[in-house]
């Protein structure tokens, strides 16, 4: 059980610091360390994002967050890195 705690602790954490990850991996990191950060910020942005807004809702605006929302949330920040890479923006 202690395992398990650690092990969601650890991804809700990484995941709550993949923007400053990637920025440090895109500015200063080795080839193999950027190809890493873009594949991870295409498949845990839109969660990235989902924690972001629930976090910025409980502590702003006060008040608990939709699950609509969130959901909303999720697919709005899925469609911006689809465009991302349509626009060839990020590219592997």
């Amino acid at each position: 059980m202690v395992r398990s705690l650690i092990n969601f602790v650890v991804l809700v954490g990484f995941t709550l610091m993949l923007p400053l990850f990637c920025g440090a991996a895109w500015l200063w990191g080795s080839n193999d360390e950027k190809w890493l950060m873009k594949v991870l910020f295409c498949v845990l942005s839109p969660f990235c994002a989902v924690m972001w807004y629930i976090v910025a809702s409980h502590l702003v605006l006060h008040r608990k967050s939709s699950y609509l929302i969130q959901f909303l949330v999720f697919v709005g920040m899925a469609g911006v890195v689809f465009l991302l890479i349509q626009v060839r923006v990020i590219t592997f």
